[in-house]
Parts: structure tokens; sequence; C-alpha cells
């Protein structure tokens, strides 16, 4: 369990939200000089005590009757989330979400940087997209020990991923974020952040067939 600054542990779902916080005082920061948390929380769909509770695990960064510096608390959101530190990873899968995942400039403008591509088609192996390697599966444990690779994203067939994952846990990765469409088998404790496309469009399908009701 992860625990804030005065040792309180801190709920996966507001490290989760940490992201969007920054991304609205990213937004906010050549707009205004400060915010309330009344106008945060309007801004962001939240109640106003929800958003001084999360940011309250992180530091004391409001002030009562001024609200939120919104320069400073961004840069406190860019020490704790590590933005702009170093992060290597490489990118399991060169199928059209890998190969996608490559061009999207958003990592590296986030610090993290792409050490390798993997795939097992032997026709892909030594191919380079935007100037990065695919490498044989076969290479991938070795590699992420050789080049101290902090995490993997994975964006390979169901039937395999779960093989590509203890290779990934027995190399040293820590964490993983997983494309493909079935939760991992990963031990207790272990990073691991799901984006499963099929899951968020079907519940969009839900809601849209419901508000027409």
């Amino acid at each position: 369990m992860i625990k804030g600054k005065d040792g309180t542990p801190i709920p996966k779902v507001v490290i989760e939200r940490l992201p969007r916080y920054y991304r609205y005082f990213d937004w906010l920061e050549n707009r205004a000089e400060k915010i309330s948390s009344k106008k945060l929380s309007e801004l962001m769909g939240a109640s106003a005590s929800q958003v001084r509770l999360d940011l309250s695990y992180f530091g004391d960064f409001g002030q009562q009757g001024y609200g939120y510096n919104i320069k400073k608390l961004k840069a406190e959101l860019a020490k704790i989330l590590r933005i702009h530190t170093p992060m290597k990873f490489v990118i399991v899968g060169m199928g059209n979400i890998g190969r996608a995942l490559t061009r999207y400039n958003a990592f590296i403008e986030a610090g993290f940087k792409l050490e390798g591509l993997f795939d097992v088609k032997p026709i892909l192996i030594g191919e380079k997209i935007s100037g990065t390697t695919i490498y044989k599966v076969d290479e991938l444990e070795s590699f992420v020990k050789t080049h101290s690779v902090d995490m993997a994203i994975i964006a390979v067939p169901k039937e395999v991923a779960n093989e590509v994952v203890k290779t990934l846990v027995a190399s040293g990765v820590k964490g993983i974020l997983n494309f493909a469409p079935l939760d991992l088998e990963v031990p207790d404790g272990f990073p691991v952040e799901n984006i499963h496309i099929i899951d968020k469009a079907l519940a969009l399908s839900f809601l849209i067939r419901e508000r027409q009701h």
C-alpha cells in the first residue's frame, strides 16, 4: 500500500486521478494564477471535498480564501508523478495497437523512453519504427535486464499474453500497461494497468442505447 505524506494509505482510485489533475493544471497554467477547490471540482465533475481530500494525501497545497496556486501545484504534481523523469519501456506486439503506440508522442513528452519493440513474426524482426528496432520475443528477457527497462506495454493476443507476462516479471520489469483483452496473471501487488478498449466501447454502447429509451 502506497502511503501519503502523513503516512495515511492512499487509495488506488486517488492515484489514478492524479494524471487527470495534472492535465487540468497544465491546461490552466496560462489561463489563471489560482483556482479554488470549488471551481476545480466543477471543471472535473467532482465535489470540492473530494478534490481537497485527494490533494491532501500529498501535502498542504491550498490556502483558505486563496485556493491553489496553479503553477506551483502543477510543478508539485509533476514531481509526484515523476513527469520528465526518464522511464524506460518496451512494447511487445507489433500489431495495429503496438504500431500506433510507437507514434504516440505523449510518451516522450511525459518522460518515457522507448527502448525496444518485440514480436514473434520473423518478417518483422529487424524492422525499425520511428528509429526503434523490432526484436524477437525470445530476446525479451535478456533485453529488459541489459537495458534496465522499467515497464512494458503489451499488445499481444490473449492466448499468449500470460506467457509474455511471465517473461517480463522474470526479467525484472517493474510494471505493465496491458492492452491484451484479458486480466493478467501477476504476483500479488505487481503494478498493472489494464486498457480494455472493447470493455469501454461496450459500456459506451450500453449508455447510448439506454439514453435513447
